[in-house]
């Protein structure tokens, strides 16, 4: 997956994304170095990149393009393409050794790079010498109720990515034994046979197989995070794979360039039957799963030449014929079950719905949906197995704000659209390979704990705000490793939390948050309102954090920068002030009840997420290995998670992971959770009589210096691991979508892994989707499972999809 120039460089960006000059600046000061703790994961330097001058620091926080909201509809088109960018990495090393992140030796270089990115429009051919700076997708602004209506077109040139050329199911060398790697990308540098996967001899030549491993990523598709809605056919399906359009000669070109055969323009007139089609099934059936099959019209029938789907089998039994993957058979299985097939050629046509909940109370009359589309700050971004972290590391992301009274209610206090005004943030850790692609040695490039964060494409941006004012932050944290810990802000500041990821508080929960510490996950967003002090301008420091453990030696970044202006009006009136009271939460997010989980609470699912390091001495498998309840994503025998729909549910999600200490990040799609019980064998807690900070967790009796804070644990009595002052009591909960499961202990040699319990209301849309870890290369490697939720009594549904 690593990216390679060829003399095929063909840049795609439209007017808005230009690149800007570039500034005489190779290396950045040292003031910008303190990276915090990670783990080793991402790598911004590619074989064949050179180096650029970086931007000048302080750029202003870029403004990111929107696809807006209109009558009732959200209407637009991602185009998903290539094109160069000038990337900022952290040098790993320095006289030999490796330069930690905070280390104030360390520097940085910028390099021209070609990545995947997410736009509104195909790139124009008088574009294509451009050298373009990151930023995210257009942000996406609807409102509950709305329906999406999405032309998405893979417009990839998938030979500018020699080792992502979706080769699937290629066979080995021998053209007909399987190879374990084989359909893996493959990189070697240095040491032959210690890329990735490791090749090298038995019996140590078994890396990562296929499909649990890094590959296909000129495939893309979306992901809608923090949506309730559809999961199956052309909503919120991650199982779709949409391969690039076929190219052919770019006319008049001398340079070997090429252009899509299929592009908006070309599937324009059908997919807009087929979305105005949408609209009627959709508004008629809040609850509608449709299209369900490729015998509908008018994508359909795929029996009838000329429609959009029997245009589809053509393309792909083209493409088998060149690629021998056999997607047609795969997708002729899934047609002949009267199923939605997974497999698409150059485009696809997103039709969905944000549904509104409209009843005054909870719970619903029969009949009606019993949660709701949560109105707040979401996101999108790419979600192929085996390439996830690769193109959110590219950047093939974007915010997806979806409006509701939650708006209103803020409008009403600030002012007329004053939310539409506010900043949009987000961060993520750019790169373009995998660390585990290159050899142990470490090369040139090699980010130990990963890269550093961005801020809307760019490095530590600036923030205007008027002396006093209050502003609302929608932060994305779009990373695909590091989570970022906010201790604090620079003196004079203040602020509230208002939301977690799109979810809005209780005010109870809402008063209780001034000032306080957050976590801000891989994948996790927040709603922050932030007071501005005296005019100045203010370093905003994080700490990268994948376990909690990683803060007590991880040196402080900034992330960004505020600039009070001394030059504006201090701000009057509400502007200066917090809202009193939090935006009024909607009946469906009441708490989940002891009552309503009363077939689980006492025997809940438990789900445990693990990773295991290479052993030592190395034999076979050679790499750390990431899986749940023991398997590996699609593995032989490997059987969805099946859930009843409308049932309500208590599940134990435990992280066996002992070392080194990962928090994984836990996400499941379709519906937010509520936590009932944290349970984190190496937590440490504040003694209320004098005695310090002690673990929280002892074994001896006489360990127990503080009672009303510590616990007992026995490692031989598993009734004993939880946490025994855990509140039962029913105050407003947190609601989530993503949330790091505690590492686990080892006590008195015995494995003791950390858990949360959480409680979820499986509603409204029957269908399959997944759950996984939020680190995406954990992710690609196995660490995601199906969920399959269905009617009850229904007959169990043969999992035929598999996600490759």
């Amino acid at each position: 997956m690593s990216e390679h120039h060829s003399s095929m460089d063909q840049t795609t960006r439209h007017d808005s994304r230009r690149s800007r000059p570039a500034t005489p600046r190779r290396i950045l000061p040292r003031w910008l170095a303190a990276v915090p703790a990670a783990f080793a994961l991402l790598l911004l330097q590619a074989p064949g990149a050179h180096a650029l001058d970086c931007l000048p620091d302080s750029q202003p926080l870029v403004k990111i393009p929107e696809i807006v909201t209109k009558d009732g509809f959200l209407r637009g088109t991602m185009v998903l393409t290539a094109e160069r960018q000038r990337l900022i990495f952290r040098v790993p090393q320095l006289n030999g050794k490796a330069v930690r992140p905070g280390n104030p030796a360390a520097t940085y270089q910028c390099q021209e790079q070609i990545v995947r990115a997410f736009h509104t429009s195909l790139p124009s051919s008088a574009d294509s010498d451009a050298l373009h700076d990151p930023m995210p997708g257009p942000t996406l602004r609807a409102k509950v109720g709305d329906i999406v209506e999405l032309t998405f077109v893979n417009d990839v040139e998938a030979n500018r990515f020699p080792y992502s050329i979706d080769q699937g199911e290629k066979r080995g060398i021998s053209g007909i034994a399987p190879s374990p790697t084989s359909g893996c990308d493959t990189v070697n540098v240095g040491t032959p046979g210690m890329g990735y996967p490791f090749n090298g001899f038995a019996p140590f030549a078994l890396g990562d197989p296929f499909p649990d491993c890094f590959h296909g990523s000129s495939t893309g598709n979306l992901h809608f995070h923090g949506t309730h809605t559809n999961t199956t056919g052309t909503g919120d399906n991650v199982l779709l794979e949409i391969r690039p359009s076929p190219r052919v000669p770019l006319l008049g070109n001398t340079r070997g360039e090429t252009s899509p055969t299929i592009t908006p323009d070309t599937v324009k007139g059908t997919f807009e039957s087929f979305f105005q089609e949408c609209e009627k099934e959709l508004k008629g059936n809040i609850r509608s799963e449709w299209p369900m099959n490729w015998d509908q019209a008018p994508l359909g029938p795929w029996t009838t030449a000329g429609t959009w789907t029997a245009d589809q089998a053509k393309l792909i039994k083209d493409y088998d014929a060149k690629t021998k993957q056999d997607l047609w058979g795969a997708n002729e299985r899934v047609i002949v079950a009267k199923q939605w097939p997974q497999y698409y050629i150059g485009s696809f046509p997103y039709c969905f719905q944000l549904p509104a909940y409209t009843f005054p109370t909870w719970p619903p009359p029969p009949g009606g949906i019993r949660m709701g589309q949560a109105p707040g700050t979401h996101w999108y971004h790419a979600h192929k197995h085996g390439s996830t972290a690769i193109d959110v590391a590219n950047g093939m992301v974007g915010a997806f704000i979806i409006e509701g009274q939650y708006d209103e209610d803020l409008n009403t206090f600030y002012g007329t659209r004053w939310t539409q005004s506010q900043p949009v943030m987000v961060i993520n850790q750019l790169g373009v390979s995998p660390n585990i692609e290159r050899s142990a040695g470490g090369g040139a490039g090699q980010q130990d704990k990963g890269p550093d964060f961005s801020v809307n494409g760019r490095s530590r941006p600036l923030v205007d705000m008027a002396p006093g004012e209050v502003q609302l932050w929608r932060i994305v944290n779009a990373s695909g490793r590091s989570g970022a810990y906010f201790a604090s802000f620079p003196p004079g500041f203040q602020w509230k939390q208002l939301a977690q990821d799109g979810v809005q508080f209780a005010d109870v929960n809402y008063q209780k948050s001034l000032n306080k510490p957050f976590l801000i996950a891989a994948g996790n967003r927040v709603d922050l309102l932030v007071m501005a002090p005296s005019p100045g301008t203010y370093a905003v420091q994080v700490q990268h954090e994948v376990d909690p453990s990683d803060l007590a030696s991880a040196a402080p970044v900034v992330l960004l920068q505020v600039r009070v202006r001394e030059d504006v009006a201090p701000a009057a009136g509400n502007r200066a002030l917090f809202i009193p009271t939090a935006p009024t939460q909607p009946p469906f997010l009441t708490n989940i009840t002891d009552a309503e989980v009363a077939t689980t609470i006492n025997n809940p699912r438990v789900i445990t997420f693990a990773s295991t390091p290479p052993p030592n001495p190395p034999t076979a498998p050679n790499f750390a290995q990431h899986t749940i309840n023991g398997h590996k994503f699609d593995a032989p025998g490997d059987k969805p998670f099946d859930v009843t729909l409308d049932a309500v549910e208590e599940w134990q999600i435990e992280n066996a992971t002992f070392g080194p200490a990962i928090a994984h990040p836990f996400h499941i799609h379709l519906n937010p959770f509520q936590i009932v019980e944290l349970f984190n064998p190496n937590a440490t807690v504040t003694t209320t009589n004098g005695n310090g900070v002690q673990p929280k967790y002892v074994m001896a009796p006489t360990a127990l210096v503080d009672p009303s804070v510590q616990c007992q644990l026995k490692p031989d009595d598993k009734t004993t691991w939880t946490d025994c002052h855990n509140s039962t009591g029913n105050a407003p909960r947190i609601w989530w979508d993503v949330f790091p499961i505690p590492s686990g202990a080892v006590m008195n040699n015995v494995p003791v892994p950390g858990h949360f319990r959480l409680r979820s209301r499986f509603v409204d849309f029957p269908g399959q989707y997944v759950m996984h870890c939020h680190i995406l290369a954990h992710e690609d490697r196995g660490m995601m499972a199906m969920v399959q939720l269905q009617p009850k009594n229904a007959p169990h549904n043969v999992m035929l999809y598999k996600h490759h």
